[in-house]
């Protein structure tokens, strides 16, 4: 074991030698999650822009605005027809309302007044508004023969009835609201950022792992397997060693990112003992995909060309470049059989859903399964001498 250890410490000491082993481990994650975090991401809701143009002028037809607005499903503002109707045409605003003229006079006869409701259309928010006034004339219809029954009773003003009413409808009224039911209430909601920064901080990983198990083909072509192997020093200690090396070299890599990510892109990883049991598990999975592409090709060389080349393609598939929501179905289906998608997934369920060790029970053993087969057949095709 004391042999293992001395070839890992020395591994170790020669990948952090390098300049370059610091821009690739810790720089280039940083900047792809800050290149790529911010693409899909926005700190603020875009809500579209809508001009009111009310012809009645009315005190239904201001009820009928107020409730609209206390929604907040759109930036409203007021304008006359003919304005209305040219910044539409200019694409200043996404659409417009019309309440058209004797609005009042209809609601309190308990007619149908037309509402009219133009918008172009590539508006995907279209059916949301048009639900929001079918919502507001219900309720603007109960509160009218309401005080249309109170006035016949009373003899009162039905208008005074009519704006308490209104009033209490609009109080009441909380508009749509999305709630994200989680495991525990620490985060609701992984914005884009988190996503991206746990994604590309795998993907470089997995490149410097890569990179790193291409030393065994590299020992083999210089010799150094066969002067090793010559001396005390057996097989299994010097595979130990290297696994070794790999193994700590993720952790101190993958241990760093984390801690930068927290403090700078404020990134909840979640469960402490979830998140070392599942980091382990990608770190293995990974090193025994180098060992599986090393048993394939003969040269160092081969092994970085051939690794990059299916690291990028699968990073790509598996949700570490941009949501999986936005690709096909079919491909969603496709990118279950990558690690990187299990391993997302597994931080989802930590940072996410709050889930603890018990929760990525899945994820964890389905990237030791990958470990498992690569390890196999890595080992079994990879030659000492």
């Amino acid at each position: 074991m004391r042999r293992a250890s001395a070839i890992a410490i020395f591994e170790l000491k020669r990948m952090f030698q390098k300049p370059q082993s610091y821009i690739l481990m810790f720089g280039m994650p940083i900047l792809f999650t800050l290149i790529f975090g911010g693409l899909f991401s926005s700190e603020t809701e875009v809500k579209p822009s809508i001009a009111v143009v009310d012809q009645d002028n009315s005190r239904i037809s201001q009820m009928l605005i107020n409730d609209l607005n206390s929604k907040k499903i759109m930036n409203m503002t007021f304008e006359n027809a003919k304005n209305a109707s040219a910044k539409f045409a200019d694409q200043k605003i996404t659409g417009y309302i019309r309440i058209n003229e004797s609005f009042e006079e209809q609601v309190l006869m308990k007619e149908n007044p037309e509402i009219l409701f133009v918008h172009s259309p590539s508006f995907n928010g279209s059916k949301m508004i048009e639900q929001g006034i079918n919502d507001s004339m219900i309720k603007l219809k109960i509160g009218a023969t309401a005080s249309s029954v109170y006035e016949d009773i009373t003899g009162d003003n039905w208008n005074r009835v009519q704006e308490k009413i209104s009033k209490e409808l609009v109080v009441n009224s909380a508009g749509v609201e999305t709630v994200t039911v989680t495991k525990s209430k620490d985060l609701a909601t992984m914005n884009n950022m988190t996503a991206r920064s746990a994604g590309f901080t795998i993907m470089f990983v997995m490149i410097t792992m890569l990179i790193s198990t291409g030393v065994l083909l590299e020992a083999r072509q210089t010799g150094v397997w066969y002067r090793m192997m010559s001396t005390s020093t057996s097989k299994k200690e010097l595979l130990t060693g290297y696994l070794l090396a790999f193994f700590l070299m993720g952790w101190i890599q993958f241990g760093v990112l984390m801690i930068i990510s927290k403090f700078v892109f404020h990134v909840n990883w979640g469960n402490l003992l979830g998140s070392i049991v599942l980091v382990s598990s990608l770190l293995l999975c990974t090193i025994g995909l180098g060992l599986f592409i090393a048993g394939f090709v003969k040269t160092s060389e081969q092994q970085s060309v051939f690794g990059n080349l299916i690291i990028i393609s699968t990073c790509m598939l598996g949700g570490v470049y941009w949501p999986l929501e936005i690709m096909p179905g079919f491909m969603q289906q496709i990118a279950k059989f990558v690690p990187q998608y299990w391993g997302l997934e597994g931080f989802t369920e930590l940072s996410v859903r709050g889930g603890t060790l018990v929760d990525i029970f899945v994820p964890s053993g389905v990237l030791l399964a990958f470990t498992l087969v690569f390890l196999i057949v890595g080992m079994t095709r990879i030659r000492f001498e």
